[in-house]
């Protein structure tokens, strides 16, 4: 059953005069923008400060709930401007929802920066991938990638033929030398004979 402003007036009002938060919530989860219209500009005036001030105190202890109660805000703010400027209370009630804003736009041009880059980036890519698809060109793979396991295993592979390559090669220094000492021989073994 679509809820109706004159109900959501008795909601309103019977939830502010009790203290009823629960009963309250349920009435502000009412996002249809004519009922919502409606509804405030029906709620009688004693209440209009009441229901500023529940608004503003749900809006200060979540700030994700802005924009489900930015609708009821809009339309309180706007439908009763001339009684609210007369009150006294509405600076200090209304300087945190300013601080609230201000640090939300103080975020928001950075952002908003950002996600021009962002877009600017993808068209960039985009463009790009349609330029290389209609050449007929390769795509734009890298022409080279380094795989760490791969050169690892390349690594010990080296190290381990530059072991064996050393060890053949001392085996061969070793055999030299043996026939270095047995010429030696030789030639000793030749002058005894030259001096007999």
């Amino acid at each position: 059953r679509k809820p109706t402003a004159s109900s959501q007036v008795a909601l309103l009002v019977q939830a502010l005069q009790n203290g009823d938060s629960v009963m309250l919530d349920q009435a502000l989860q009412v996002q249809d923008a004519h009922v919502v219209s409606a509804t405030v500009a029906r709620l009688p005036v004693t209440a209009v400060l009441p229901f500023l001030q529940a608004v503003l105190h749900r809006i200060q202890g979540k700030p994700a709930r802005v924009a489900t109660l930015a609708s009821w805000l809009r339309a309180l703010l706007s439908t009763h401007a001339a009684y609210l400027m007369s009150c006294s209370q509405l600076l200090p009630l209304l300087t945190p929802l300013y601080q609230l804003i201000d640090e939300r736009l103080g975020v928001f041009k950075p952002l908003l920066k950002l996600v021009g880059r962002m877009q600017m980036l993808q068209a960039q890519i985009a463009s790009q991938a349609a330029a290389s698809q209609q050449d007929g060109a390769p795509s734009s793979d890298p022409l080279r990638t380094y795989d760490e396991a791969a050169e690892e295993r390349a690594a010990e592979e080296e190290e381990e033929e530059g072991e064996e390559e050393f060890d053949e090669e001392e085996g061969e220094e070793d055999d030299d030398d043996d026939d270095s000492d047995l010429d030696d021989l030789d030639d000793d073994d030749d002058d005894e004979f030259d001096d007999l």
